[in-house]
């Protein structure tokens, strides 16, 4: 079985072997978007407890010889029996110590990345330092050109320069040699572990968060610039923006969703974009997730490798298959988050990313009339057939659902590529989908293009089972199924 370790600049601070040098909590955070975070908490009698010097000592935590936390200590507290608690952050959050000066940049995007980790490793000490890792975020044009005029500071820079206008994710990775640290436009590991209801799932929290839907958008691109007639290039405040493409407007908005919830507006900056036609069609991609909202799922999971298992463990930053039928959970998910108590493996969650989860009115008004049901069986007593009266009236409203079942990739990288899709039927937890005609079935696709979604959509008609190519991908693409039965 493995074994966690704590050491304090180098020096062991925790084993679980040796008495004298308990703690009484371990929590590690992971976060796939942001820095990570230990809780570490020890008794007034450990030995080495005043060997933690916030801001100053560095903190690692192991499980057998792999680093699973490295950091700093932002703080010191103690409780009403002086057990200290300090909370740390990762390796990351070194990128918060540095300032970029003003600078003018035009080159690769790997370029800029690495012109950000240079500056912060010249002004720093050796043990805040990165080596540069591995970088699979591109440009389509393998060109940016960005500038600023202020010192800003080093994450900042990362996270509005690249993140913010090409996506990807930050990770710090622990080698014999050093720090690296990658700029990464999708995760490529998967846990051996499957995570599955009646299984090794404890608790299921769904939230869908609307208070981060738009229902209109305001796109702008790069600064315009003029040439004098000296060859002298001058860039203006005003920015490329729709109008010339867009019937005058310089806005879209989403019909449907300004009917639901109203005028909802938004603006966002994408800084290597310089032709209004990129621009427009960027903007529709980022407007059909805007109107959605946000949906985070919440397992509270048994990780097998804590009971022992020789299996590896499921981490934040990486993809994990998860199946939950009563919740219409049932693909492979990016884990986005994970919360790991190392003394207490019993209380570990993680956190899936799937915005496409969706719980149908229909099992919604369904949960009322069984749940108003249990009620009245509980509170009085009925002749057993006016009982059944009731349960052959629910009966009579049977619940439906449907489950899409994905073979192959979910996200396509290159071309060539090609997942088949089955849309399956459930009359409570039993499978119709063989015992209804291919004509109830009516795929839909959804992108930036409507015309072509609404061509594509009227050749996907009748079928249970649809095969999907890179082809049907133009940029950005959700496909779902909708049966009348």
């Amino acid at each position: 079985m493995s074994v966690f370790k704590v050491y304090v600049d180098g020096q062991i601070f925790y084993h679980p072997n040796l008495s004298k040098l308990a703690i009484t909590q371990a929590v590690v955070s992971e976060d796939a978007e942001n820095i990570d975070s230990f809780t570490l908490s020890a008794p007034f009698n450990h030995p080495y407890i005043d060997s933690i010097k916030p801001m100053a000592s560095v903190i690692q935590c192991k499980k057998d010889d792999e680093v699973v936390f490295e950091g700093r200590a932002l703080d010191d507290g103690s409780d009403f029996y002086n057990t200290h608690t300090w909370t740390c952050e990762s390796a990351l959050a070194y990128l918060k110590d540095t300032l970029q000066p003003p600078f003018s940049y035009k080159g690769t995007l790997r370029g800029l990345f690495e012109q950000f980790i240079s500056v912060h490793n010249n002004s720093v000490e050796k043990q805040k330092q990165f080596k540069i890792g591995n970088v699979t975020v591109t440009d389509d044009n393998d060109y940016v050109s960005y500038s600023s005029s202020d010192y800003t500071v080093t994450l900042d820079a990362i996270k509005n320069k690249l993140i913010g206008t090409h996506g990807g994710y930050l990770q710090v990775r622990y080698e014999k040699d050093g720090k690296y640290i990658d700029y990464l436009e999708d995760f490529k590991l998967k846990s051996l572990q499957t995570v599955e209801f009646g299984k090794n799932i404890i608790d299921v929290k769904i939230t869908k968060d609307h208070t981060e839907r738009a229902t209109a958008l305001i796109p702008l691109g790069a600064k315009k610039s003029v040439v004098d007639e000296e060859g002298n290039e001058t860039e203006l405040d005003e920015r490329v923006d729709i109008t010339s493409v867009n019937d005058g407007r310089n806005y879209i908005y989403d019909e449907l969703s300004v009917k639901e919830i109203g005028w909802i507006w938004v603006t966002e900056v994408w800084d290597d974009v310089t032709l209004p036609g990129n621009l427009l069609r960027k903007a529709k991609s980022r407007l059909s997730d805007m109107t959605q909202g946000v949906t985070s799922i919440e397992l509270v999971i048994v990780d097998e490798s804590d009971a022992g298992a020789d299996i590896g463990d499921i981490r934040a930053r990486m993809y994990v298959e998860c199946i939950s039928k009563p919740h219409g959970i049932n693909g492979t998910y990016l884990v986005v988050s994970k919360t790991r108590d190392y003394l207490n493996p019993a209380g570990n969650t993680i956190t899936i990313g799937a915005s496409g989860i969706t719980l149908t009115s229909q099992t919604v008004k369904q949960d009322k009339n069984i749940s108003a049901l249990e009620d009245d069986l509980l509170g009085k007593t009925y002749q057993i057939e006016s009982i059944h009266g009731e349960i052959d009236s629910i009966n009579a409203n049977k619940m439906y659902r449907t489950e899409l079942v994905v073979n192959g990739v979910n996200i396509f990288k290159n071309k060539g590529q090609k997942s088949t899709m089955l849309c399956k039927v459930y009359s409570w937890d039993k499978d119709i989908t063989d015992t209804l005609s291919a004509e109830c079935f009516i795929w839909h696709r959804k992108s930036s293009d409507e015309e072509a979604d609404a061509e594509w959509d009227k050749n996907h008609i009748g079928m249970k089972q649809i095969t999907i190519t890179t082809e049907d991908v133009y940029d950005n693409a959700s496909f779902y199924c909708e049966v009348k039965i």
